[in-house]
């Protein structure tokens, strides 16, 4: 029973802890935009995909050129 004097307090502090972890995180816009920061990473990693010699396309390009 006397651990419940210790537990109370210890969940009191993480739930305070959590409130201001949620409170920091809308000061500084963090779910502003979920969407679209996703898709970010996926665009940029075709871009530069595209510039890079040796991708898929152009390897499957050489292989139609080799076999006629």
């Amino acid at each position: 029973m006397e651990i419940v004097l210790l537990l109370i307090p210890l969940a009191l502090l993480f739930l305070a802890g959590a409130i201001w972890a949620l409170f920091w995180a809308l000061r500084k816009d963090q779910f502003d935009d979920l969407d679209n920061a996703s898709w970010r990473v996926v665009f940029e990693d075709r871009e530069q995909r595209k510039g890079r010699p040796g991708t898929s396309k152009e390897a499957a390009d050489n292989d139609d050129e080799r076999n006629p």
